[in-house]
Formats: structure tokens, sequence, C-alpha cells
């Protein structure tokens, strides 16, 4: 058994969120999304990649339900972090930017 902390196990469990949100079921993902995240955050730190994508993933959830306003300091934090680990020019970063452009657009 790998145990709860294990990059794998945050792995499967972010990516039975993917699955619940991609079949329309974002009520089941958020609470998965945010326990992902504060597990990375906890397990590997603010700046680790898997980290920083998992804020994009929760805020792209939060954007499903309708909370733009939840998502966009999530895609800020997310796509600060990334230009400095990963830099200007990876498809990461460029993705959580376009995220955060169109959350942008949609706030009121």
């Amino acid at each position: 058994m790998l145990g709860e902390d294990h990059p794998d196990t945050l792995l499967s469990r972010n990516n039975l969120a993917y699955a619940y949100e991609s079949s329309g079921d974002v009520v089941r993902a958020v609470p998965l999304y945010e326990r992902t995240l504060e597990d990375r955050v906890r397990v590997s730190g603010q700046d680790h990649p898997d980290t920083l994508l998992s804020r994009n993933n929760l805020a792209y959830s939060y954007v499903e339900t309708g909370d733009v306003v939840r998502a966009i300091p999530l895609y800020e934090q997310a796509l600060v972090g990334l230009l400095r680990v990963l830099g200007e020019d990876h498809p990461t970063t460029k993705g959580v930017r376009a995220n955060l452009s169109t959350a942008r657009a949609q706030h009121p």
C-alpha cells in the first residue's frame, strides 16, 4: 500500500476528480480537488509543479460550478508559481494563463 501522501495516490485522486468533472459531476469533483491541493501543498510545497497544477484544476472546477470569484485567485497563484518554476514559455504556464484570461472574462 502506497499511503495517502504518496505521489501516485495524489495523482489517482486528481484523476478521479477529473473523471467526475468530465462526466459532468462537478459536485463530486470539487472536494477531491480541494483535498488533493491541500495534501500536495503539505507534502510537496507551494511551488511544486504538481501543487501548481492542482491549484489550476481546482480553479477550473470552481469555474465549472459558476464560482469565478473563487477561481481567479487560484489561477493567479498558480500562474505566479509556474512563471517562477517552469517559465513563461512552458505549455502548462500558457494553459493556466489562458484559463485565467477566460475566468476574468466571465467575471461580472
